[in-house]
């Protein structure tokens, strides 16, 4: 943007702003006065209203039987107003020598309209408009804004009744429609005067313009030949020509010296950037090998697990070898399953940070938990814990999930309860059946979980344990979070910890 052309702008914007800024002012100055007098006019309409309703009540009221109570003479005033004439005759009078007032209207008790300006509205409800005196208080833009971009009706209430008890409400409505064509001439008046500035402003700058610019054009024009290399000494007339070889001499070493700068800070980004690079890459491989470390410490904490159940099972089947050959085949059956279940368990930790496939299939959670029980009690009889599992009897828990990665989640909780009751203990497994959820509970005896470490148990290698990994319950709280159910706990010191698990139940089992 050239300098003339900001220079035109900055004072066509200072006139137009000084322009609008008085135009503000004024239209406000005059909608101040207007608005007054409106009011006024408003005030001493309802005045008069006021004045002529009550000297016809009182005139007309000895054509009537006193009344006894404050109820009959409400029923006696309403009366008057209703019919007599002369009340409607002076409505329409006041609205029609005032230009503000566009209706006036007198309301009984219960808001409905006994005499008006305008027939159509006797009978009707009494419109709850805005107070012309709040109107009027309001900012100025907000004022300028009503008068020229809506159409709101205004009110001037007065009550008429005796003593403290109101019987009537005299409403004078004004609109901002009456101001807006009051203002309307003024208005024209300041676009006139702001259009007539502008043009002059604009008219002062170009002029101005030239004569001040002139010597700036002459220096561009040598600026623009010694950037193409056009620039000879002498071609200035009326001016020495050392003086365009100083600036010229001047810019070629500005050029040179940016040149060079830009230059070497190009190259000092460029090692930056492969400095950052390595340094990432140096990072994610710490990071790599750190959580491989720990992950592998994890995966051989859960294969404990499973490698337990297989021995204790295996010193079963060679004490049973003469048992029969039913006996062998479940004992064999169990171990085959454990041994699919640690490939996968091995598997899930070794790509913990990938998305694991869960193969929903319907479960019953009852059998399951029943048999994780089955396959602990050997390793809790060894730590002298009884076990327990309680749930329903007939009554299915059928919800939808992997089967393997539910019977690890428990196995984790089972696991995590019997390593808590180093000196034996009581630990109860119990299923029950919430509306359409399915509920499991693994209840302890033990010292309980410490105050400070309740918020960490589900956080990954986050352990308590002097040989532990921090695996177990994450791996826990992942599974349940997979089959859309919750998991909380809640523990007491000295008393034990007891861990709720819930999973939607299946619909159409009940």
């Amino acid at each position: 943007m050239s300098l003339r052309l900001r220079l035109v702008l900055v004072i066509v914007a200072l006139v137009t702003a000084v322009s609008v800024a008085l135009s503000i002012l004024h239209l406000d100055s005059l909608a101040n006065a207007l608005s007054n007098d409106a009011l006024q006019r408003s005030d001493l309409a309802s005045q008069q209203v006021q004045t002529f309703v009550t000297d016809h009540i009182k005139e007309h009221s000895s054509e009537y039987q006193p009344p006894a109570s404050f109820d009959e003479t409400v029923g006696l005033w309403d009366q008057i107003v209703t019919t007599d004439p002369d009340i409607k005759d002076m409505l329409v009078k006041t609205v029609a020598f005032t230009p503000e007032i566009i209706q006036i209207n007198v309301a009984g008790q219960d808001g409905h309209i006994l005499a008006s300006s305008d027939p159509s509205r006797i009978g009707q409800q009494i419109a709850n408009l805005k107070q012309f005196t709040a109107w009027r208080d309001l900012p100025m833009y907000r004022r300028i804004r009503d008068l020229f971009l809506r159409r709101t009706d205004y009110q001037v209430a007065a009550p008429l009744g005796v003593g403290d008890q109101v019987i009537f409400t005299i409403q004078v409505i004004t609109s901002s429609v009456l101001l807006r064509d009051a203002l309307q001439p003024q208005v024209q008046w300041v676009i006139v005067v702001s259009l007539t500035a502008l043009l002059a402003s604009l008219l002062f700058t170009a002029l101005a313009g030239n004569w001040l610019l002139s010597p700036l054009r002459r220096i561009e024009r040598m600026i623009d030949r010694i950037v193409q290399g056009n620039f000879r000494r002498g071609e200035q007339t009326g001016e020495p020509a050392k003086e365009f070889a100083a600036v010229e001499s001047k810019l070629n070493l500005l050029g040179e010296k940016y040149s060079g700068v830009r230059q070497e800070a190009t190259e000092k980004q460029h090692g930056m950037e492969q400095l950052l690079e390595r340094m990432e890459s140096q990072l994610d491989v710490a990071s790599r090998l750190a959580a491989i470390s720990r992950i592998t410490g994890g995966v051989a904490h859960e294969i404990k697990n499973p490698l337990n159940a297989i021995s204790l099972h295996l010193d079963l089947l060679r004490a049973r070898l003469d048992g029969g050959e039913g006996e062998l085949t479940s004992e064999i059956d169990i171990l085959s399953k454990e041994v699919r279940r640690l490939d996968r368990v091995v598997k899930t930790f070794l790509d913990f940070s990938r998305p694991v496939d869960v193969r929903l299939v319907e479960v019953d959670l009852s059998a399951l938990v029943h048999e994780v029980a089955a396959l602990m009690t050997p390793q809790a009889r060894l730590l002298q814990v009884e076990l327990d599992f309680d749930a329903p009897s007939g009554e299915v828990m059928q919800i939808r999930g992997d089967a393997d990665m539910l019977k690890q989640a428990v196995l984790n909780l089972v696991t995590n309860a019997l390593d808590a009751m180093k000196e034996g203990g009581h630990l109860r497994m119990s299923m029950t059946r919430n509306g359409d959820s399915v509920i499991l509970e693994v209840a302890d005896n033990g010292p309980g979980i410490p105050p400070e470490m309740r918020e960490k148990v589900f956080q990954l290698y986050f352990t308590t344990k002097p040989a532990g990994s921090g695996i177990g319950l994450a791996m826990t709280y992942r599974a349940v979070q997979l089959h859309n159910g919750t998991i909380d706990f809640f523990s007491e010191d000295g008393r034990g910890t007891t861990f709720r698990l819930a999973f939607p139940a299946v619909v159409g089992h009940a």
